[in-house]
């Protein structure tokens, strides 16, 4: 499906570029001084698509390594990334029954505590299987979700690993609370926290994956950065928003665009939409687009500006399940094109400038725009 049948069969697409992606992966990696690349696809590439993204930088730069959270999500993504070079990595808690499915599909997940080893061996056992199942051992160093807190247990699961016929060691890993953040402090505490605890365990520094986008784009002379993962740069944003500029230009992945389907004559002392929460003070013009928050327009965006024809207007009144009211300078035909993120001549609404008006963060924007909305590549 391209643009043209998106906008026609459901007055809305999600456009999306190949060239943006790559560039924003090489320019990670150069920035970072990096030797590989964990690309963070999980929640559907934060939108964009998971296969797509997956497909798009294994053939343009050769990554082979992407990170999903879930076995539904793992299990997709090998389907589209059969090649035996290619690991895919579940970042989420996963469940210990189902360690032989991960080992039989080469999903490799995060084992956060050596009792989710002793588990996930005994559901071996159980079944018969001599599958080796590949895991990363994660470290609890200030995130608080999982993870080894003493170096005692990471020193128990690494013999483990190494030792148990059913496992072999893929990777060992942290995750930074406050990269993007302006607490130095934690960040150091972290960083410090890690290097403790892998000491002595003579685990090559290959196999750590600690650096995320945060650590990549802001502490790359502080962490490790041979290997990084990470998520949101990829896609074009800054994690930090107006916290830290990014220090490298980054190209915005995914635009979202829609038509307006109707036209019409709001009168003055009209209200419109749930609640009338909006009153005309004089007549005016406004047109109604078919998205709404089951799209992944957010009842919190009310009231930001849309770009028409390179001007802004406004949602009027609230954004209801599928359908919003904006406002319009004059009457314009029906289909005229209507840009949510993105640019429109002159003008641009970048996904930072939705997550500040919704304060939120542009990572819950993006992948909560749903499957309904057609993804359509634009190179």
């Amino acid at each position: 499906m391209d643009k043209n049948e998106a906008l026609t069969r459901r007055g809305l697409a999600f456009l999306r570029s190949k060239a943006a992606l790559v560039h924003n992966a090489r320019e990670t990696i150069r920035h970072a001084k990096a030797k590989r690349l964990i690309a963070v696809i999980k929640a559907n590439a934060y939108g964009h698509g998971d296969a797509w993204a997956a497909r798009t930088l294994y053939e343009q730069l050769s990554v082979k390594d992407f990170a999903v959270a879930t076995v539904d999500e793992g299990r997709r993504v090998r389907q589209a990334m059969p090649e035996k070079e290619v690991s895919v990595i579940l970042l989420g808690v996963q469940p210990f029954e189902l360690a032989v499915e991960m080992a039989a599909t080469r999903l490799a997940p995060v084992a956060g505590s050596f009792d989710w080893l002793l588990a996930a061996k005994k559901s071996f056992e159980e079944a018969g299987s001599s599958d080796v199942l590949s895991v990363h051992l994660a470290v609890d160093t200030g995130m608080g979700r999982v993870g080894a807190k003493t170096k005692e247990e990471l020193a128990s699961m690494v013999d483990f690993v190494r030792h148990d016929p059913n496992f072999e060691l893929a990777g060992v890993m942290t995750h930074f609370a406050t990269a993007d953040e302006d607490n130095q402090a934690y960040y150091d505490q972290q960083l410090a926290d890690f290097m403790n605890m892998v000491a002595g365990l003579e685990i090559p520094e290959k196999y750590w994956h600690l650096a995320n986008s945060g650590t990549a784009l802001f502490h790359d002379q502080e962490a490790p950065t041979a290997t990084i993962r990470v998520g949101s740069v990829l896609y074009g944003y800054n994690p930090a928003m107006a916290k830290r500029p990014s220090p490298i230009q980054l190209q915005p992945v995914g635009s979202l665009v829609g038509r307006i389907w109707s036209v019409h004559r709001l009168l003055k002392g009209e209200s419109l939409s749930y609640g009338a929460t909006y009153t005309a003070s004089k007549d005016e013009w406004v047109g109604t687009v078919p998205i709404g928050y089951a799209d992944g327009l957010k009842r919190s965006l009310a009231g930001m500006s849309v770009l028409v024809n390179g001007r802004r207007q406004h949602v009027l009144g609230r954004i209801t399940m599928d359908q919003i009211v904006i406002s319009l300078p004059e009457k314009l035909p029906v289909n005229t094109e209507v840009t949510f993120i993105g640019r429109n001549g002159q003008e641009e609404n970048t996904i930072e400038d939705l997550a500040r008006f919704a304060q939120t963060i542009p990572h819950e924007l993006l992948t909560g725009i749903s499957e309904r909305v057609p993804r359509v590549d634009r190179d």
